[in-house]
């Protein structure tokens, strides 16, 4: 397999989808079947194609999509992580509000409204780990998913027959030349 050929149509699909992903309203999209993630895969095989004078196949083309998604994931937690912490303090005030609603609550433990206020009121701790865990699971389910679009855009981009090579014939020097033409000074 030819991984550099197939190098630059995975990160630059990867780095898209992992954007996109990141982005907290448009990341949304991925709720609707991973659309993302499978248009990442599906760019990526297009790419590749486009590139290649080889015909693809299904097995390169899902491939191509394990590559990009986990280059995808890996930019996609990356992104993930300075707007979890810029974003963060806008829900400084929902502590309060729970320690509010725990108040209205008559049946609950002392012990079990500290719990919830610890987990609340302290976003960075919780939230390292949570970026780090979701970041697991989107190598896999990106991974997964994007092999998945990688195939896809194989069957809808790739016209030519497997086996087909359509680079050009490698250069040959003309042979059986007539000698050339004798001069006048010769």
């Amino acid at each position: 397999m030819n991984w550099e050929a197939m190098l630059k149509p995975a990160l630059i699909a990867g780095v898209l989808v992992g954007v996109l992903s990141a982005l907290p309203l448009v990341g949304a999209l991925n709720c609707f079947c991973c659309a993302w993630v499978i248009g990442g895969g599906v760019l990526a095989a297009y790419l590749h194609i486009q590139a290649t004078p080889v015909a693809v196949t299904l097995g390169r083309g899902a491939a191509l999509g394990l590559a990009t998604g986990v280059v995808a994931a890996a930019v996609d937690t990356l992104f993930s992580i300075p707007l979890h912490f810029a974003l963060a303090g806008m829900g400084s005030g929902i502590a309060e509000q729970m320690d509010e609603l725990l108040r209205q609550i008559p049946d609950v433990s002392p012990e079990v409204r500290e719990a919830l206020h610890s987990v609340f009121s302290d976003n960075r701790g919780m939230g390292v780990i949570f970026l780090v865990l979701t970041g697991f699971f989107k190598l896999i389910i990106y991974s997964v998913v994007c092999m998945l679009g990688g195939a896809v855009g194989v069957a809808l981009f790739e016209k030519r027959p497997p086996g087909t090579d359509i680079s050009p014939p490698p250069y040959r020097p003309p042979q059986d030349l007539p000698p050339p033409p004798e001069g006048p000074g010769a």
